[in-house]
C-alpha cells in the first residue's frame, strides 16, 4: 500500500514555563480547540494521540470507543522491522546476510543470479534491485512460496530505492524461518506483550507467514506504544526490548526514498528533519495512518484514519496538531501513560 507524504515544519518550540494554574486552564483552552477543528475539519479522523515521551497530553475519538482497531496498512511495515530487529540482537539474522543465506530458493538455476548479493540491509532499505513494476502470479493468501526472488534484478543491490511491497513479503518469510517458523508467536513474546497491546489483528496464512507489507490493526493507544518504543531507543519500563544501536540506525537516512514519499528510508521507517534541523522519523500509511516521532521534542503523535484526511496528514499535522502541541505550556497534565 503507498504511504503518505510528510513535510514537518512546526517542531522544535520550547515549551513555555507556568505555574499549575495558568497550565491547566491554558491547556483545556488548547485541547477543546484542537478536538473542536478535528471534528469539524478532519471527519474521517478516528484517533488522535499526542504524547510527549509517556505521558498522554491528549487523546481524540470519534464515535468509536478508544479501543476499536484501526487498519495500518504501510505503518505495518515499520513494525515489521522492529521484529526484525530484535531476530537480529537474538543472532538469528544478520544485516549482512544474503539471500543465498536466507532463502535456499535463491540458488536455484532459474533465478537471477544477481539476486544472490541482495543483503537483507538491502530489502529492510527497499533498494534490492529488483526490477520495479515487476509482476509474478501470486500463490495463497498472502506469500506461501518466495515467488517474489524470481524477479529480475535491474540495478546493483544498495544503489536505487523502489518502494516494493513484494520485497517486504520477502522480509516477512524470512523472518519466519529465522525464529523457527512461528512469526505471530514471536510477534507476541517479543513485542506485543511486553508493549500490553493485546487488541491487535495480524492474520497468517496458510503457510504461517504474515504479511509484511500490510495486515496489521491497532489501536490509536497501541500506535503511540509503538512511537514511545522507538523514541526510549528500544526500553520498555525496566527491559531493552530492541536494542538501542538497531534503533538508532533502522530511522536514520541510509538512501534517498522516492515515490510515494520523496523522504530519507532507513529500515522500513522513512525519515525527514524539520524545517529548523529536528530530527523526525516517521511509519506511514495509506489513508492517513501515523506514527510520527520528534526526538529532541520527545513528542509521539499518533493518528488513525477512515480515509484520507483532506490535505493529507501533512497540512492536519502542520496545521493543526503541531501548533496545538507548541501552545501547551509545559506543566500541562496528563491525561494518561501509554506504559499503563
Amino acid at each position: 500500500m503507498a504511504a503518505i507524504g510528510i513535510s514537518f515544519i512546526a517542531a522544535g518550540f520550547p515549551a513555555r514555563q507556568a505555574t499549575a494554574q495558568q497550565a491547566i486552564a491554558s491547556t483545556a483552552e488548547t485541547l477543546a480547540k484542537l478536538s473542536a477543528t478535528i471534528a469539524e475539519q478532519y471527519p474521517s479522523a478516528r484517533a488522535l494521540v499526542l504524547a510527549r515521551g509517556n505521558c498522554i497530553l491528549h487523546e481524540y475519538y470519534t464515535s468509536n470507543p478508544p479501543d476499536a482497531q484501526w487498519p495500518m496498512y504501510s505503518v505495518t511495515k515499520s513494525v515489521l522491522s522492529i521484529l526484525v530487529g530484535i531476530a537480529i540482537d537474538k543472532g538469528l539474522l544478520r544485516l549482512d546476510q544474503k539471500l543465498t543465506e536466507l532463502a535456499a530458493e535463491a540458488t536455484e538455476g532459474t533465478i537471477d543470479p544477481r539476486a544472490a548479493d541482495i543483503t537483507l540491509r538491502d530489502l529492510l532499505t527497499m533498494s534490492s534491485g529488483f526490477a520495479p513494476h515487476e509482476t509474478a502470479e501470486v500463490p495463497g493468501i498472502w506469500n506461501s512460496s518466495v515467488w517474489m526472488i524470481r524477479r529480475t534484478v535491474k540495478y546493483p543491490p544498495g544503489t536505487h530505492f523502489y518502494y516494493d511491497d513484494e520485497g517486504t513479503k520477502l522480509i516477512a518469510i524470512i523472518l519466519r524461518r529465522a525464529v523457527g517458523g512461528n512469526i505471530a508467536e514471536f510477534a507476541r513474546n517479543e513485542l506485543f506483550a511486553p508493549l500490553q497491546i493485546d487488541r491487535y489483528q495480524w492474520a497468517v496464512d496458510a503457510d504461517g507467514n504474515l504479511p509484511g507489507h500490510i495486515g496489521l490493526s491497532l489501536t490509536g493507544r497501541d500506535m503511540a506504544k509503538i512511537g514511545l518504543l522507538y523514541l526510549q531507543q528500544g526500553r520498555w519500563r525496566e527491559r531493552q526490548l530492541i536494542s538501542r544501536a538497531y534503533v538508532l540506525d533502522s530511522t536514520r537516512k541510509h538512501i534517498d526514498g522516492g515515490e510515494p514519499i520523496h523522504a530519507g528510508y532507513g529500515y522500513l521507517w522513512w525519515t525527514r528533519p524539520t524545517r529548523d534541523g529536528s530530527p523526525a522519523y516517521f511509519a506511514s500509511g495509506s489513508q492517513s495512518q501515523l506514527i510520527v516521532n520528534f526526538p529532541d521534542r520527545n513528542l509521539v503523535i499518533a493518528l488513525a484514519s477512515a480515509s484520507s484526511l483532506p490535505g493529507g496528514a501533512t497540512k492536519f499535522l502542520n496545521e493543526v496538531v503541531m501548533p496545538a502541541e507548541a501552545a501547551l505550556l509545559a506543566g500541562a497534565a496528563c491525561v494518561g501513560r501509554l506504559d499503563q
